[in-house]
Formats: C-alpha cells, structure tokens, sequence
C-alpha cells in the first residue's frame, strides 16, 4: 500500500547487493521510513515507523536463489 512511499529505495538497495557492488553487511543496519497514519501529517505522532532491516534480506536472498536455481542443474552432476 505503501510502495511509493519507500519502494525505490528497497529496490535500490536490493539490486546493488544483487549485482554486488554493495555488501550484504548492510542488511544489518535498519532502515526506519515513517509512513504516515493520517493525510497530511503534522505532528511526528502522526506516523508510523517501519524497519525494513529483515525485508530487505528476504527480498534480496529470494532474488539470488531464484536466480541460481536456473543455474544449479547446470553445474551439479546427480
């Protein structure tokens, strides 16, 4: 629902440990992003924080797996 919000900068962060030029050390550190409860909020009470420390990870262990399971039949004898 919230994907415009903090969508480019997931995907940022995935593809740059994808393609490797980022390590994955950095899923480690947490990302905060405030999304916010009300229409046009004013106050900080009026967000919510989300970490996004495990969903970058997950994100980014799905999309090397899925890419090596193409690959995997090729260099693994029975």
């Amino acid at each position: 629902r919230h994907w415009d919000v903090c969508g480019d900068e997931v995907t940022n962060v995935v593809l740059k440990i994808v393609e490797g030029t980022e390590s994955a050390e950095c899923t480690n550190e947490t990302v905060l992003v405030l999304i916010p409860k009300v229409k046009n909020p004013t106050l900080l009470s009026q967000f919510r924080p989300i970490s996004l420390c495990n969903v970058l990870y997950k994100i980014a262990s799905k999309v090397i797996s899925n890419r090596l399971k193409t690959v995997l039949p090729e260099i693994i004898s029975e």
